[in-house]
């Protein structure tokens, strides 16, 4: 009977969570990709790596939603549980609370396993891979920003670029027309047409300009500068192509302890996994609805103690970061006091009304 008992409540666990989990990263993937067009709108990136982009940065959500959606789940099943008797039919077969704590444990270790792999593997790869993807664009993206017939703002609106026709195969401007503001002057460039290169020394875009003019001075002066050429060169941003030197985007076995970025790091990469468990507890303390409450009850209360244990999490981080906390002690008093918390509160679960 208590086999199948485990069965039926890891069976509830597992599609309330599923449920949950697709829910979260729909929304919260979909709100990111909104941001990404809105970037590549403006010129930021190119349209063909968006759906690149945005699967680099999903393991960085998926690791922390995958614990909240683990909470919500809790809540909501043994919330059920509750609301329906059949946690009073559990305890009169003899189920404890360190029974039931064992269920929601084996169920709960594939998703702090899961969460485990990404946070010290995977997603510092895949932010290292995000930045270096961004940095590409940065250099490499111009061309594929503008459209024919329309205006391109960059440089925070000091530039706007325009052409007549755009062939991005071949790297060709057709009727481009330029205008820059720097210190109040103003240069505008008008060129019949213009082919983009790369510089391999310093990593910055020029537009080679063929049969034009440049146009410079103050607006409503008269003395502006007009310079008629063949050819000129017009760069169009300049790179930054140093390596990223943030340490959510080192490789576990790279941080060095020493530093107090990277030991809040490998404390918040070890902080993921942990999570998962104790939160997952203090659901259970917390699902016991009031009588004649129904199962969701519960569920706004326990979201609010898992953002509370979130938000401790970290501005412990960043004490940490800031040698306001030593790294010997880490995050494991957050841990310690959410899991004394989460015990209280399952034992308290049990008892009679």
């Amino acid at each position: 009977m208590l086999a199948v008992a485990a069965r039926y409540v890891a069976r509830e666990l597992a599609l309330v969570f599923a449920g949950v989990f697709a829910l979260l990263l729909t929304v919260g993937l979909g709100g990111r990709f909104v941001g990404f067009l809105q970037q590549a709108a403006v010129g930021r990136f190119s349209a063909d790596a968006l759906w690149l982009l945005l699967v680099y940065r999903a393991p960085e959500f998926v690791q922390v939603s995958a614990p909240f959606a683990l909470t919500v789940a809790t809540l909501l099943t043994f919330g059920r549980l509750h609301a329906e008797q059949e946690f009073a039919g559990l305890a009169n077969a003899g189920v404890g609370p360190g029974r039931v704590t064992a269920w929601l444990l084996l169920c709960a270790a594939p998703v702090a396993v899961a969460v485990a792999a990404l946070a010290f593997f995977v997603t510092p790869e895949a932010r290292r891979a995000y930045a270096e993807l961004a940095r590409d664009q940065l250099v490499n993206g111009g061309l594929e920003a503008v459209s024919p017939a329309a205006f391109h703002v960059s440089s925070g609106g000091r530039r706007v670029t325009y052409a007549e026709a755009v062939d991005a195969d071949s790297a060709r401007l057709t009727g481009v027309f330029m205008a820059e503001r720097e210190a109040r002057r103003d240069t505008l460039t008008w060129a019949a047409d213009a082919r983009q290169h790369r510089s391999p020394v310093t990593g910055s875009r020029y537009l080679e300009l063929r049969d034009g003019a440049r146009y410079q001075g103050v607006a409503g002066a008269a003395d502006f500068r007009v310079v008629q050429f063949a050819r000129m060169g017009q760069r169009l941003a300049r790179a930054t192509l140093a390596p990223s030197s943030d340490p959510r985007a080192q490789p576990t076995g790279d941080l060095n302890l020493a530093d107090a970025r990277h030991a809040a790091e490998l404390h918040w990469r070890v902080a993921l996994p942990l999570m998962v468990v104790v939160s997952a507890i203090v659901a259970v303390g917390v699902a016991r609805p009031a009588v004649r409450a129904g199962r969701f009850a519960r569920v706004m209360p326990g979201v609010g103690v898992f953002l509370i244990y979130y938000l401790l999490l970290v501005f412990a981080q960043d004490a940490l970061a800031k040698r306001l906390l030593p790294a010997g002690v880490g995050l494991w008093p957050v841990h310690g006091a959410m899991l004394a918390l989460g015990a209280w509160l399952a034992r308290r679960s049990w008892r009679p009304r």
